[in-house]
């Protein structure tokens, strides 16, 4: 009995493993293809003014999406410093927050459904007996030492109540009536950030996290069924927020790219044969 449940532990590991190198490994390369430093799969190199032509690069969609994306990357950082003492609390405040940030983008998004959803659902956040998560400038300390500004480690290792390093938004304007947080941070930005420098960071904050998952497991001795589904639950909702969308785009436009640049090459050809 001890050696199936060691077998298992053994299974549920390398399978976790293999899962979260293959994520660091995609992510970097979607960073790199939207820097314009790869291929995408050896056919078509990406710039910036290709990328503007993506139907999902639609400017009056692109700064919704950055600050999005910002935000996302700015309370991840504090999931590390603060929820990380074991696996098992990592993955339940990781998960958390990715669901968080899916009610967030419906309701903050940049289509007609999203703006639906923030007519009809104003209130659906609201937690009865809580307290909002507004707060002060008085009682605001920020620590802005990396790129997403990741917070200082002050707060409890135990999972529970967010502590006051997670109130740091002086402003939180855009937020609906009774729309509460517990893990996502979301201030008011002075200014639309840069969704190319906002998603490359966000590939990095998002390497590190996976990264620091598998140092919080080594082995399989710190493996087991709930750490393997709640696992397995996060990288689903990191597919579906980062990686699904901006693949599906690319493929799409390296097809469209490929097909323009053959019929080019068949003019050609035919051409001084004709």
């Amino acid at each position: 009995m001890w050696a199936l449940a060691q077998g298992e532990a053994h299974a549920l590991h390398q399978q976790m493993t293999e899962t979260a190198q293959k994520r660091v490994s995609t992510l970097d390369y979607l960073r790199k293809a939207h820097e314009g430093r790869v291929y995408w799969f050896n056919t078509y190199l990406f710039d910036k003014p290709d990328l503007s032509r993506m139907p999902s690069f639609d400017p009056r969609k692109l700064s919704r999406k950055a600050t999005n994306y910002l935000l996302l990357g700015l309370s991840i950082p504090t999931i590390h410093d603060l929820y990380s003492s074991t696996p098992l609390e990592f993955l339940r405040c990781l998960n958390a927050l990715l669901a968080e940030f899916d009610s967030f983008q419906q309701l903050h998004g940049d289509s007609s459904a999203a703006a639906l959803t923030r007519a009809r659902i104003p209130n659906m956040f609201r937690r009865p007996g809580t307290k909002t998560r507004r707060s002060t400038s008085a009682d605001v300390t920020i620590d802005d030492s990396s790129a997403f500004g990741h917070s200082p480690a002050t707060g409890s290792n135990s999972a529970g109540p967010a502590p006051s390093v997670m109130n740091f938004a002086a402003s939180e304007s855009d937020l609906l009536p009774g729309e509460e947080y517990t893990y996502l941070l979301t201030p008011s930005l002075p200014f639309d950030p840069d969704f190319f420098e906002t998603f490359a960071t966000l590939c990095d904050v998002l390497i590190d996290c996976y990264t620091r998952f598998l140092a919080l497991v080594p082995s399989p001795r710190e493996c087991s069924a709930p750490i393997a589904e709640l696992f397995t639950k996060a990288d689903a909702k990191i597919r579906k927020i980062i990686v699904q969308g901006v693949v599906k785009d690319f493929e799409d436009h390296s097809r469209s790219h490929a097909r323009s640049e053959v019929a080019g090459l068949g003019k050609v050809v035919l051409g001084g044969l004709m």
